[in-house]
């Protein structure tokens, strides 16, 4: 009887183990649309890691997963807080320095300004929020229309493609 109770005190133990990291470190999720095509396309699975949304680690350049509505959706951190950012030209200038975008594709963006973007006041991003895009910049199902993304909403990091198999994929940049 004691040889059961040590086992099923071990699985709550591993199960708790899970659930907790999967509510705190990783998840898995699955894309639902092709904004993001050719990096990451519909129906591959990635791992989303929660650490960096956590400790404010997060990067330009990183793919997010986030929440606006009732919808997830994944884009590309363009400009993080404290940063200004704006298209001249069809070129990204972020704090005044050009940055090469080779991951975009499709329709470029001629010029943007973030105080032409919802919720923002000016030129600079407040605090725990971030101006993001997505790689096919024709779709503008991101910053363009539902305005910067809050901290709260973001629930990680695309770390990780694992699906389908051959386009394995670590590095997104």
């Amino acid at each position: 009887m004691k040889r059961i109770i040590k086992h099923i005190i071990a699985l709550i133990c591993a199960l708790i183990f899970v659930l907790m990291l999967q509510a705190f470190v990783i998840s898995g999720a699955v894309i639902q649309d092709n904004q993001m095509k050719p990096t990451l396309q519909k129906d591959d699975r990635v791992i989303i890691n929660k650490l960096k949304t956590t400790f404010n680690l997060l990067g330009n350049s990183d793919i997010i997963l986030y929440r606006k509505g009732d919808k997830v959706h994944v884009s590309r951190v363009i400009g993080k807080p404290g940063q200004s950012v704006e298209y001249k030209h069809g070129k990204l200038y972020r704090d005044d320095k050009y940055v090469d975008e080779p991951y975009t594709h499709g329709k470029q963006i001629e010029s943007l300004s973030l105080r032409k973007v919802k919720h923002s006041e000016g030129d600079i991003l407040p605090p725990d929020t971030y101006f993001v895009l997505n790689d096919r910049r024709g779709n503008d199902k991101d910053s363009r229309t539902f305005g910067l993304i809050k901290k709260r909403d973001v629930i990680g990091n695309v770390s990780l493609k694992y699906y389908p198999f051959d386009q394995f994929t670590a590095n997104f940049n």
